[in-house]
């Protein structure tokens, strides 16, 4: 039986990207489940003016507005790339020259650009009188196309006072106004993560404008370090995504050092080390592996250190910890596995305690939880495992009530149930112990439900109908997971134990062999 590990989670400019990872560990975002309806409304600009642009760089079209009648707010990230940029109109009838930048905030990736023609500016508001709930406007240009869309703000960070938002947005939404329901900008679209966006609150702009300079041309000012270490950044996270990690992990190098304050940076080359972990960790290069792990448990504490509000940097960490639990454990330091499971649990409670609404947290901590009592039950300490179980099922039942579109934490509770009726079992509280496999039973088929093509739903969910006598439901359970991934070692072998219940010692045999071929060390 085995559990699902949540995911980390990175900083990214407007679109999340999933990666995978080996073992027990896949990747998502941390979100939770919240929604609202969105509307979304095509309009013209005012015909008195445009205070909406579309900004046109190397990598595609992203948004602007103006702050002045001759200057541009936007995002570092829209402009920061080699080549020219070019503003536009909503209707792209009227183009404008970018003289440079007057002004910029590299920790809020912000811009002020300079240009050759005059608008109408927005009215900017404070951004410290928004509330959660509050009505939220963006206009900018999703997928290229002008919109005006509304949505509500759902958090306001404490530390920087960003702005996270419930509202439909779609890349080309980088530098997008947000206003509130009078009209005033209040924020600036930075990044979507689905069901998320996020923006800077306008208030931090309003230092940039009343401070701007001169014009400098983009071409010197894209020769500062800050601004190169955003390039860098953006090829490391590109490169990441095609899988060319060690080559992530020099760009990532190379932004560090030309802006060492770029936290981003750091647990981007932390997640690029635990994927490297994980690859050496599969190929049985375990010290390899464990390196790399406390490598990129390092990156995410500068990350902290730079940062300690970010839950980015502690979720990751958290990730970290609970690999290198694994590692020890797995190679029979079980003191040491243990204390890094319990790091991993303290950080994703910091998590919690930052946001305790996102759902992927509870989930992790939970399995955590239950990864660390399985390791106290296997040595003797039944009270502290089952203390443990009955806590990592209530963390995964917040992250159902969060996140009820979800299968991992159905999973991951149905396997914490599993084993406080295992516990149950060795006490002779039968009684107990089979409400408990009953109620993963009913757990892993919600998850099945919610993802039908889950090798893992159905694996787990085969071992908890074994424990209830059904052997016939088991096979049938197991059947479904190897058709779903034909490399699941441990089901070939649950197979086999079950066909050796009703006596199929042929089939059975095959089983176990199928089994040892894919992993020797399996059923030991």
């Amino acid at each position: 039986m085995k559990p699902k590990l949540g995911n980390e989670e990175r900083y990214i400019f407007m679109k999340t990207s999933r990666i995978s990872l080996l073992s027990l560990l896949t990747l998502a975002v941390l979100f939770s489940c919240a929604r609202v309806p969105q509307q979304v409304v095509e309009v013209p600009e005012e015909s008195s003016g445009f205070t909406v642009v579309r900004v046109e760089g190397r990598y595609g079209a992203a948004s602007g507005f103006f702050v002045a009648p001759d200057k541009i707010a936007t995002n570092i990230h829209v402009v920061a790339h080699p080549g020219p940029v070019f503003i536009k109109s909503p209707d792209e009838k009227t183009v404008w020259t970018v003289e440079g930048v007057t002004a910029f905030d590299v920790r809020n990736d912000l811009a002020i650009l300079k240009i050759a023609g005059k608008s109408t500016p927005s009215l900017l508001g404070d951004s410290d009188t928004v509330r959660v709930g509050d009505t939220v406007i963006t206009t900018g240009f999703p997928d290229g196309r002008y919109r005006v869309t509304e949505g509500v703000v759902h958090r306001v960070r404490s530390g920087n006072k960003w702005l996270q938002m419930e509202i439909k947005l779609s890349g080309g939404s980088s530098g997008s106004p947000v206003r509130d329901s009078k009209g005033h900008v209040i924020g600036i679209v930075y990044a979507i993560e689905i069901p998320y966006s996020y923006a800077i609150p306008s208030n931090a702009l309003r230092g940039l404008i009343d401070g701007s300079k001169s014009a400098e041309p983009l071409t010197v000012w894209r020769e500062r370090k800050p601004i190169r270490a955003y390039i860098y950044s953006v090829r490391g996270q590109r490169k990441y995504n095609l899988g060319q990690y060690d080559a992530a992990v020099t760009d990532f190098d190379k932004a560090i050092i030309l802006y060492p304050q770029k936290a981003d940076a750091y647990y981007n080359r932390g997640l690029a080390k635990f994927t490297l972990g994980d690859l050496e960790f599969a190929q049985g290069h375990l010290e390899k592996a464990w390196r790399l792990y406390e490598a990129g448990i390092e990156d995410s504490m500068q990350a902290i250190k730079l940062n300690p509000e970010d839950t980015y940097a502690y979720h990751n960490r958290a990730g970290g910890k609970f690999r290198l639990g694994q590692s020890k454990a797995n190679q029979g330091d079980i003191a040491k596995g243990q204390r890094y499971y319990q790091g991993a649990i303290q950080d994703w409670t910091r998590v919690i305690e930052l946001n305790p609404e996102l759902a992927d947290p509870y989930n992790n901590r939970g399995i955590a939880k239950a990864t660390l009592g399985e390791s106290k039950a296997g040595h003797g300490d039944i009270a502290g495992a089952q203390e443990l179980y009955a806590a990592a099922i209530e963390d995964c039942t917040q992250a159902i009530w969060l996140h009820p579109e979800s299968a991992e934490p159905y999973i991951n509770r149905g396997y914490a149930r599993f084993r406080l009726g295992k516990t149950k079992a060795e006490q002779e509280d039968m009684v107990g112990a089979q409400e408990l496999y009953a109620a993963a039973v009913q757990d892993f088929t919600e998850a099945i439900e919610l993802d039908p093509e889950s090798a893992y739903a159905y694996g787990n969910r085969g071992v908890a109908k074994a424990a209830l006598g059904n052997a016939e439901g088991a096979i049938e359970d197991f059947d479904a997971a190897i058709r779903i991934n034909p490399e699941y070692t441990e089901i070939y072998y649950d197979r086999g134990r079950a066909k050796e219940t009703l006596g199929q010692e042929e089939a059975a045999k095959a089983d176990f062999e199928k089994a040892k071929a894919l992993n020797p060390d399996v059923g030991k």
